[in-house]
């Protein structure tokens, strides 16, 4: 069975280095687990693209700077947020079909403030996993919740927004 795929000057390791939908899955079922470990609340999904954004796309700087001149030269693209915002569902609505994830919200409610919780199975699968890197995640999750709480202004910081 052949795969359909648009030809591409990128070379497949590349490709596969950048946009990899089994690793971006893995690495937000590790920040449900490292959230199940500091309570047992849902999480809004504008919650857990904050916190995936500021490890992922290594944004702690922005908060860790005194200087108000030099957060400014630290202010990331908003391209990143945006981007990554526009690919949490497809690895959400995976993560809900495998059962690792429980979803609460309906139509009434904005896409930002469903809320999610992993699941025993979701756990299971995470600790199967024995991974040195899912650890080392899993502590920069737990730093990170730590060091910058999440919160309306601190979301602007990260999306770029001027204050």
């Amino acid at each position: 069975m052949t795969q359909n795929r648009i030809p591409s000057s990128v070379p497949l390791s590349i490709e596969l280095l950048f946009n990899n939908e089994k690793l971006e899955l893995m690495k937000v079922l590790c920040l449900m687990y490292a959230f199940s470990l500091q309570s047992k609340k849902r999480r809004k999904l504008s919650e857990t693209l904050f916190y995936y954004c500021l490890v992922n796309f290594n944004l702690l700087k922005l908060f860790e700077a005194n200087d108000e001149e030099l957060r400014n030269c630290l202010a990331p693209s908003p391209n990143l947020y945006f981007r990554f915002q526009k690919k949490i569902n497809g690895i959400l609505i995976n993560m809900l079909k495998v059962q690792f994830i429980d979803v609460k919200g309906d139509i009434s409610n904005k896409l930002e403030d469903i809320t999610v919780l992993i699941t025993p199975i979701g756990k299971e699968f995470y600790q199967k996993q024995n991974s040195e890197f899912f650890l080392k995640l899993q502590e920069k999750y737990t730093n990170a919740f730590e060091k910058v709480s999440f919160s309306t202004n601190n979301i602007k910081v990260l999306k770029g927004v001027p204050q």
